[in-house]
């Protein structure tokens, strides 16, 4: 149970250093796509489900920039957790674990999807997370921050640590 609290600990270290590590260079109003991708790749073990999968699946609807940081991180880090990274311009037919979705896509559609599948979304669009997608990567004040749609996030049955409901922005 000690080494349990202690890797906890560690962990929460390790993301409260790249929040702050990123808020030195993020100024503009939205983060560059590796500095998403490293972040969402530091709050997964923070969720139940995701956290104990072997390997992610992951799927990103138009944002090449994404795409290519997604593939990156796995190739380079040899980011272990990393499985599946695809591709497309629509909604998958299939399950993933993780979709990276942007305003284009339908949002009724989305959210259908995500609770078929229990499937994670993610957007830069704060707008969207309010609106129902569960999970945003995004600047305010010029400093990374993520956003949650909690009443999402419980409807596809995500269970997050209360480490990230305490540093993200939390929307009913």
């Amino acid at each position: 149970m000690l080494l349990n609290s202690v890797n906890k600990l560690k962990r929460l270290f390790v993301l409260s250093l790249v929040l702050f590590s990123v808020s030195t260079f993020s100024m503009a109003s939205e983060l560059p796509a590796n500095l998403q991708v490293v972040l969402l790749s530091k709050l997964m073990p923070y969720e139940k489900a995701l956290s104990v999968k072997p390997k992610l699946s992951i799927f990103v609807i138009n944002d090449q920039a994404v795409y290519q940081a997604f593939n990156l991180l796995k190739a380079k880090q040899r980011n272990e957790q990393l499985g599946n990274i695809k591709f497309g311009n629509a909604l998958p037919n299939k399950a993933y674990d993780i979709i990276y979705l942007d305003s284009q896509v339908n949002l009724s559609d989305a959210l259908i999807y995500s609770l078929k599948f229990n499937s994670l979304l993610v957007t830069n669009e704060i707008d969207l997370v309010k609106q129902g997608i569960t999970l945003g990567l995004s600047v305010k004040n010029g400093r990374p921050m993520f956003f949650l749609n909690k009443k999402s996030s419980d409807a596809t049955g995500l269970s997050w640590d209360k480490t990230v409901l305490d540093i993200a922005t939390l929307y009913n």
